[in-house]
């Protein structure tokens, strides 16, 4: 799966997105006459227009055309820029430069930069000039441009969105049905703007605990009950153990009148144990210790 993708820099909060699906990809009827990859652009920021917001891209993304049209909507822009766009500077791009120099372009509002660090780097910006700032390394005092050090600064909003939904990712590999796959990657992107929202009013709550409650509230709600599938059942027990919920309590009554059952986690590590107590909310039988507590709590556990 292919997802163009507008993150906010510093949550990575996922703003839009268009998925790709081929030659039949829908870019948005607004900008008909720009090419693709600036409509991309232009549609998945576009309740952000004319708002003074700025916009940081990669080269695939960046031409000079692309950057007039931003400015007149409004919209800032700082990116890395391929020297092979139409109407870039031609000094520029015979620039030849030894490390740590630079030379610059203005057009407009646009300032394209030529920076040689270990390779050539090329920019272009709205609202920066050509200054240098001075910047401790390893390799001591340097000084680099500010509209270099602005990109580093506040490029990796959708690696950092990417980053987080890999850290509980619903999409599994082995999905033979694509749009399994892409419901649960729409899915994973729900859930985590839903935390991050959540931490940005001051919740304290981690992710995990917080996609546990999510998960129980939803499953709380009801629904249509599906009809019990054949096969072996899940390894995995309910997420509701963790959430301290569950007490314990005497095994239901049969004909004995102690009944006794297999406690699950000593049988999960082989061994036979039986118990008179079980969790009624779990349905699951647990010697009063250690298992109840380790049932409750090991998140790893395999049933």
């Amino acid at each position: 799966m292919k997802i163009y993708k507008l993150s906010e820099s510093s949550t990575g909060y996922a703003w839009n997105f268009i998925v790709y699906t081929g030659k039949d990809t829908i870019y948005g009827q607004r900008h008909p006459g720009e090419k693709n990859s600036s409509r991309i652009v232009l549609e998945v920021a576009h309740n952000l227009l004319d708002r003074g917001y700025c916009l940081y891209l990669d080269n695939w993304y960046t031409s000079p055309n692309l950057v007039d049209t931003l400015c007149t909507t409004n919209i800032y822009d700082v990116g890395t820029m391929r020297t092979n766009r139409k109407e870039f500077p031609d000094f520029v791009k015979r620039a030849r430069l030894k490390k740590g120099e630079k030379v610059a372009a203005f057009r407009k509002k646009q300032m394209i930069m030529k920076w040689k660090d270990k390779r050539d780097v090329v920019l272009v910006s709205t609202f920066h000039d050509d200054n240098m700032e001075n910047v401790t390394t390893r390799q001591g005092a340097i000084q680099k441009p500010s509209v270099v050090l602005d990109y580093n600064k506040n490029m990796g909003g959708v690696d950092r969105n990417d980053g987080q939904l890999q850290s509980y990712n619903l999409a599994r590999e082995r999905l033979k049905k694509y749009y399994q796959k892409m419901f649960r990657c729409l899915l994973n992107v729900v859930c985590l703007n839903a935390f991050i929202i959540c931490k940005k009013k001051g919740g304290s709550i981690s992710r995990l605990d917080f996609l546990l409650t999510l998960a129980e509230r939803l499953s709380s709600m009801g629904g249509v009950v599906e009809p019990a599938t054949r096969g072996r059942p899940s390894k995995s027990p309910k997420p509701s153990r963790l959430l301290g919920r569950c007490f314990p309590d005497m095994v239901p009554g049969t004909s004995k009148k102690k009944p006794t059952r297999r406690c699950v986690v000593f049988w999960a590590n082989g061994k036979r144990k039986e118990s008179s107590y079980w969790c009624s909310n779990c349905e699951k039988v647990l010697c009063v210790v250690p298992c109840f507590q380790v049932y409750h709590t090991d998140k790893n556990l395999k049933i």
